[in-house]
């Protein structure tokens, strides 16, 4: 028998994707918006600005407390000031990931980090596209979707935000929504129907994967370049082998496979390497989370 393995198309088999930014460093990101998305388990991107006011008041935060909590911080320019020349704009990025890095030592370097242009008047940018695409890439910056936000795409209130989510449940795709201030700061976003986008979307948990742009390039990239490959498949074993040809130096994320098992089999060992798990069989298929690359994947009932 050859099994039948397939990729599914979110994370976990989720319907669709949400994603919840943060650009500025305001500091109602961390007095109120992340104290909730703690409480709740889920992850937020805050696209930072280290040489900024907002995240010098709440340096020991952003560096020491916040990191911890399994936010994802996002390079959004050192100062948020723009560019007027190659050389200006090259340190931007640099100071930006550099601090980055500080607040998160236990990381491996070269990696992927998300990336937001900054707002800024375009007096202060004399600098050309092609130019910073390439310091872009050369810092290993993943730009990502375009800004979508409360207040200026959308109006902030539970009743919009709310529809966000319920279009990217219905067209099974990934959505965004980006904020600035969250009940104070600029550009504000109010508490009470923010709170309520978070209520929103613990609700749907069973249909969403909530998670930060870098797992989203990552999975989207690693499931359009993989393959899998039968190496064994009878009644008492399956072994298959899932490649993929992105770098596996920056797309290291499990995607998530279901395999077609024997019809005797209810409960399945998954191993991969010095990995095993239990999964049950639902539907004759199991599902589990696999890593791209030479470590071949054992199924047994």
């Amino acid at each position: 028998m050859a099994p039948d393995t397939g990729i599914t198309k979110w994370e976990d088999g989720k319907r669709a994707v949400f994603m919840l930014e943060f650009d500025d460093s305001c500091e109602s990101h961390v007095k109120t918006v992340i104290p909730e998305l703690k409480k709740r388990g889920m992850v937020g991107t805050f696209y930072v600005n280290p040489g900024n006011g907002p995240f010098k008041h709440q340096i020991h935060a952003w560096e020491k407390e916040i990191p911890g909590t399994g936010m994802e911080y996002g390079n959004h320019t050192f100062t948020h000031v723009g560019a007027l020349s190659v050389a200006e704009w090259d340190r931007e990025l640099f100071r930006c990931n550099e601090e980055i890095d500080k607040c998160f030592p236990d990381r491996k370097r070269p990696r992927l980090v998300s990336y937001g242009t900054p707002g800024v008047k375009k007096e202060n940018w004399r600098i050309g596209e092609a130019e910073i695409r390439q310091a872009v890439a050369k810092y290993h910056l993943i730009e990502r979707p375009p800004f979508f936000g409360p207040a200026i795409h959308v109006p902030p209130t539970e009743a919009a935000m709310s529809k966000v989510v319920d279009e990217a449940i219905a067209r099974g795709e990934m959505r965004h929504l980006d904020f600035h201030g969250v009940g104070g700061d600029w550009i504000v976003t109010p508490k009470k129907a923010f709170l309520a986008l978070l209520d929103k979307l613990e609700s749907c948990r069973d249909q969403l994967w909530i998670t930060d742009p870098i797992s989203w390039h990552k999975y989207v990239t690693e499931r359009r370049g993989a393959k899998v490959k039968v190496l064994q498949a009878d009644q008492n074993r399956m072994r298959l082998r899932l490649s993929c040809d992105a770098d596996p130096a920056f797309y290291d994320i499990p995607l998530t496979l279901s395999t077609k098992v024997p019809a005797p089999w209810k409960t399945c060992a998954v191993r991969q390497g010095k990995r095993e798990v239990k999964a049950a069989v639902v539907g004759g298929s199991v599902r589990y989370a696999a890593v791209p690359g030479s470590e071949e994947i054992a199924i047994e009932p």
